[in-house]
């Protein structure tokens, strides 16, 4: 009973952690238009590809990250921490202050041109959460973390074919609220990993 309570709060830790830095909340407004042309079986459709393509980066990461750390780049563990660590702050810090990033094609493009690039990346799976999920990774595993990935990604599907209705709900101010609670967590962990990895020079 207590390893399966660990292991519960030990993927939940993860799932919040990854969901956080992913921020499709914040994103909403954004996710709205761009497909605010599209009827909506092809903004289905859209969401469906982009949750897919980010979910396909972030798995990638999860099992190969930690070899082209060692392999590729002969990076050590207590290095990334560091720097990852840095970069994910950056994420959540200019996320709080600045808020989402714009960019890409206009809202009258077609599912094709929106669902990889922007939405797939790097909206639901950027630089950070890409930097994220390979410390999870480092410290939990790669299936810990990848189950988790899985569940982020299946929590986030429902949420974009709810955004019109979300952001009606709750309007911006209330989205752009959750967004910055969301990057204040993840700027404490960005912190937490930039001090395991000092202590792993300096122990």
């Amino acid at each position: 009973m207590d390893g399966l309570l660990a292991f519960t709060d030990r993927v939940f830790h993860d799932w919040l952690v990854l969901f956080s830095m992913v921020n499709a909340v914040g994103n909403l407004p954004i996710f709205a238009e761009l497909t605010s042309a599209m009827d909506r079986p092809e903004r289905n459709k859209t969401f469906r590809v982009a949750v897919l393509t980010a979910a396909t980066v972030v798995l990638v990461f999860a099992f190969l990250g930690s070899w082209m750390l060692r392999y590729a780049f002969d990076v050590e563990t207590a290095a990334f921490k560091i720097a990852g660590g840095i970069l994910v702050f950056a994420v959540a810090a200019r996320g709080m202050v600045i808020g989402p990033l714009r960019f890409g094609p206009q809202p009258q493009a077609r599912s094709d041109n929106v669902a990889v690039f922007p939405l797939g990346f790097p909206f639901l799976a950027g630089p950070g959460t890409i930097v994220t999920t390979i410390l999870l990774m480092q410290a939990k595993g790669p299936w810990l973390t990848a189950l988790a990935a899985v569940m982020v990604y299946a929590a986030i599907l429902p949420v974009l074919h709810l955004a019109p209705v979300i952001e009606r709900a709750v309007g911006k101010m209330g989205i752009n609220v959750v967004a910055r609670i969301l990057y204040i967590f993840i700027a404490a962990k960005a912190v937490a990993f930039v001090l395991q990895g000092i202590k792993a020079y300096f122990p």
